[in-house]
């Protein structure tokens, strides 16, 4: 039987060489399985691909999560939908704190040609 709350030891990239990090230098950690945080990867990359929330419904994707990580149930499309959502409020709160007392200015170029 295998125990839920063990952590895997895993070597992670220090962010220290660009995005991708150095790959020679490398630090061990204690990682755990965490749904929430399995969702909420989840939704950003549905973000940040720009990705159909249909996406999350598709064989190839179920497949590819059944592989990484049998524990993971990927939510439906409407579950994903209310995810961004609520993840577009919370950044949009922080943003507001962020400027709280400063100003902004916003230019846009909308240059058009046929």
């Amino acid at each position: 039987m295998v125990d839920k709350k063990q952590k895997i030891l895993v070597l992670e990239p220090n962010k220290v060489g660009g995005e991708l990090g150095d790959r020679s230098v490398r630090t061990l950690k204690a990682i755990g399985y965490d749904y929430d945080e399995c969702r909420k990867a989840l939704v950003k990359m549905v973000i940040i691909d720009e990705l159909p929330f249909n996406f999350v419904e598709g064989k190839g994707l179920r497949l590819f999560s059944r592989t990484l990580q049998p524990r993971f149930d990927v939510p439906s499309r409407f579950t994903v939908m209310r995810d961004c959502l609520k993840l577009y409020v919370e950044e949009k709160k922080r943003l507001k704190r962020a400027l709280k007392g400063q100003r902004l200015c916003l230019t846009t170029y909308t240059w058009t040609s046929i």
